[in-house]
C-alpha cells in the first residue's frame, strides 16, 4: 500500500502549493463542521436561563461557523477538483508513455485486452482513490479526533467506549480488506481474461465467420464468465460478513452509550445539555463511520485496479538511449554488422550467428531464406527492438547504440509486410509519415505509390474512412498507401518487408513499380518472400539458421554450384 500511495502522491503533488493548500483544507472543513452538537448543548443548557442576550451570541455564532464551513468546503472541493483533474490526466499520459517507451519483448508478450483493462479500471479507480481518502477516510478521523476531545472532557467511562468500538472496526476492517484484495484480484484476472477474449474476437472476426466459429468463441467467453461468477461471489462475501461484523459492533456501541449516558443524566450527573452533546455526537459521528467503512471498502477495491495501473511503470526499458546521444552529421545510409550474434532467450538457439555484412550507400540488399532463417531478426536488431548479445552494429561509422531510438528509428522508413492502419482517414495514415505535410507533398506521394488515381475515384477521396486496422481497403492498396506514408517520411534507408505473394498480378506490379521508383538514390533492404520481385536488387544475402551462407547478385547466385538462392529459385518458378 505505502508504494501505491506513494506513486499516487508523486502525481497528485505535481502542483505543490496547491496540493498544500489541499490538504489544510479537508483537515479544517471537517473539524469546524463538528462543532455543531457542541452549539446544541450551549442552547439546552441556555434556554432555561431566559437569557435572551446569551442565546442571540450563541446562534450568531453558531451560523457564523456554518457560513465558514460552507465557503471551506465549497473552496476544498473546487481545489480538490483543480488537482485531482490534472493528476489523473498526468497519471493515464505518464503511464501511456512508459507503454510506449518500453521494448519490443514487452509488446510481443502483452495482451491487449488485459492492458486496455488496466488503463480502464485504473483510470476509475484513481478517481476512487482520491475521493475515499480526502472526502471519507481524513474526514472521519477529524471527526473522530473532535469527538474524543469533548467526550474526554465529558466523561472518561464514554470517552474509553468510543476508541474500544473504533479499534474493534479498525480491527474487523483491517481482517477483512485483507481476504476482500486477494478475492478482488482473482476477479481482475477473469476479467482481463474475458477482455481478452472480446478484444481477440473484435479485431479477428473475420477469421471466426471463415471458420464459422461464433458459438465456439460465445462458448469460450461463457466458459471463462463461470469462473468469473464463482469469484465475484466469493468477493460479494467477504463485503456481507464485513457489514455484519461492522453492523453488530456499531449497534451495541451505540446501545451501551445511550444507557450510560441516560444513566448518568437521571443521576444529574450529566446536564440535559450533555445528554444532548452525547447524542447528537453519536448520530453525527457513526452516520460518517459508515462513511470510513464505505471509503476503505471503495479502496480495497480500488487497491488491485490501482496496483496493475501503478504497476505498469514498474516495467523496465531494457533497451536505453545513451545518456550522451550523438547525431550523424550527414546522413549517407552506410550499415555494417560486425560479428553479429544474438538469440532471443538464454534457452532458446541463436537467431543470428556471427553476421558479418556491409551495405554500401544507395545500395539495394535482400534478405532470402527459409522460415526463421534470422531474416526478421536481422531488422529488429537494425531498429533497435533488440541488442545484439555481441558484436556491433554500425550506420555511417557511428555505433546504433550511442543513438536514441527515436532519432535512429527517424532514419529508417519501413514498409511492413502486413501495413497495419488506424481507424481514421486515408489522409491521417498517409499524413503520420510527415503530420506538416502539404497538400502537394501529399498528392506526389500518392501518384509516386501508384496510389493517387485509387483514392480520387472514392466519393470522399483523402476523408475516406480506411476502417480498423484498414479493413475497409484490400491487401494491395493498404501495401500501396504503406508506401506513400513511408515516401513522405523521406527516409534514408528504406526496409521493405515484400508481401506481394498473396497479391493479383496487376496490384503487385503496382507495389514494385513504386517501391522501386521511392528506392531510388536510397540504401534499401528487403526481405524477399517473391524471389522474382527482387531481381533488381545490388545484393541478395542468402540466411540458413541465423547464418549467411551466401552473397551475390540475382545472376551470380543463379550459375553458383549447389546454391541454396538458385533451389529456391527453381522451386519457385517450377511452382508458378
Amino acid at each position: 500500500m505505502g508504494k501505491i500511495l506513494k506513486t499516487f502522491y508523486k502525481f497528485f503533488f505535481k502542483k505543490r502549493a496547491w496540493a498544500i493548500f489541499f490538504i489544510g483544507l479537508i483537515f479544517v472543513s471537517p473539524a469546524i463542521e463538528s462543532f455543531s452538537p457542541y452549539f446544541y448543548k450551549l442552547f439546552v443548557d441556555a434556554i432555561p436561563s431566559y437569557d435572551t442576550n446569551l442565546i442571540m451570541r450563541i446562534l450568531i455564532t453558531y451560523l457564523a461557523i456554518r457560513i465558514i464551513a460552507t465557503i471551506i468546503d465549497i473552496v476544498k472541493m473546487q481545489v480538490g477538483d483543480i488537482l485531482s483533474v490534472d493528476a489523473g490526466a498526468e497519471t493515464m499520459s505518464s503511464i501511456f508513455s512508459h507503454v510506449h517507451k518500453l521494448d519490443f519483448a514487452f509488446h510481443s508478450s502483452k495482451s491487449s485486452g488485459s492492458l486496455i483493462s488496466a488503463f480502464k479500471r485504473g483510470d476509475g479507480a484513481f478517481w476512487n482513490f482520491y475521493f475515499a481518502i480526502h472526502f471519507r477516510i481524513v474526514d472521519v478521523l477529524v471527526r473522530f479526533i473532535v469527538l474524543l476531545y469533548f467526550f474526554k472532557n465529558l466523561n472518561t467511562q464514554i470517552f474509553l467506549m468510543i476508541l474500544v468500538t473504533f479499534a474493534l472496526t479498525s480491527t474487523i476492517t483491517a481482517v477483512f480488506v485483507k481476504y476482500n484484495i486477494r478475492a478482488r484480484k482473482k476477479v481482475n484476472e477473469y476479467e482481463d481474461d474475458i477482455s481478452g477474449v472480446i478484444v481477440d474476437n473484435m479485431i479477428n472476426f473475420e477469421t471466426v465467420k471463415l471458420f464459422s466459429k461464433e458459438k465456439w468463441e460465445q462458448n469460450r467467453l461463457e466458459n471463462i464468465q463461470s469462473f468469473w461468477r464463482k469469484a465475484v461471489w466469493k468477493y460479494i462475501y467477504t463485503w456481507r460478513g464485513f457489514d455484519l461484523a461492522m453492523g453488530i459492533v456499531m449497534n451495541a456501541s451505540i446501545f451501551l452509550i445511550l444507557v450510560y449516558s441516560l444513566k448518568m443524566t437521571m443521576n444529574k450527573t450529566f446536564t440535559i445539555g450533555d445528554f444532548v452533546l452525547v447524542t447528537s455526537f453519536l448520530q453525527s459521528f457513526y452516520s460518517h463511520l459508515f462513511d470510513l467503512v464505505f471509503g476503505l471498502r471503495d479502496i480495497a477495491k480500488s487497491y488491485a485496479d490501482i496496483h496493475k495501473y501503478f504497476s505498469i511503470l514498474d516495467n523496465k526499458v531494457q533497451i536505453t538511449d545513451p545518456e550522451n546521444p550523438k547525431v550523424i552529421k550527414s546522413v549517407k545510409g552506410e550499415i555494417e554488422f560486425k560479428n553479429v550474434n544474438f538469440a532471443y532467450d538464454k534457452h532458446s538457439n541463436k537467431a543470428l550467428k556471427n553476421i558479418k555484412l556491409k551495405i554500401r550507400q544507395g545500395q539495394s540488399i535482400a534478405l532470402v531464406g527459409r522460415s526463421g532463417a534470422g531474416k526478421t531478426s536481422f531488422i529488429k536488431l537494425l531498429l533497435r527492438f533488440f541488442d545484439p548479445d555481441s558484436g556491433n552494429i554500425i550506420i555511417d561509422g557511428l555505433n546504433l547504440k550511442k543513438m536514441t531510438k527515436t532519432y535512429l528509428r527517424s532514419l529508417f522508413g519501413v514498409v511492413p509486410q502486413e501495413p497495419i492502419l488506424f481507424n481514421s482517414t486515408i489522409l491521417y495514415n498517409i499524413k503520420y509519415g510527415k503530420p506538416k505535410a502539404t497538400k502537394a507533398e501529399i498528392t506526389a506521394a500518392s501518384k509516386m505509390a501508384n496510389i493517387y488515381d485509387f483514392i480520387e475515384s472514392l466519393p470522399e477521396k483523402y476523408e475516406t474512412q480506411v476502417g480498423e486496422r484498414g479493413i475497409k481497403l484490400s491487401g494491395g492498396q493498404k501495401q500501396r498507401l504503406a508506401i506513400a506514408r513511408m515516401i513522405l517520411s523521406d527516409p534514408k534507408i528504406i526496409i521493405f518487408d515484400e508481401a506481394t505473394s498473396q497479391l493479383d498480378s496487376e496490384s503487385e506490379k503496382l507495389i514494385q513499380e513504386a517501391f522501386w521508383k521511392a528506392s531510388n538514390g536510397k540504401t534499401v533492404i528487403i526481405i524477399a518472400h517473391r524471389l522474382s520481385t527482387i531481381q533488381r536488387a545490388d545484393k541478395i544475402v542468402v540466411l540458413e539458421r541465423g547464418r549467411i551462407v551466401e552473397e551475390g547478385s540475382h545472376q551470380e547466385l543463379l550459375l553458383r554450384d549447389k546454391s541454396l538462392y538458385s533451389h529456391f529459385w527453381e522451386l519457385q518458378v517450377k511452382r508458378e
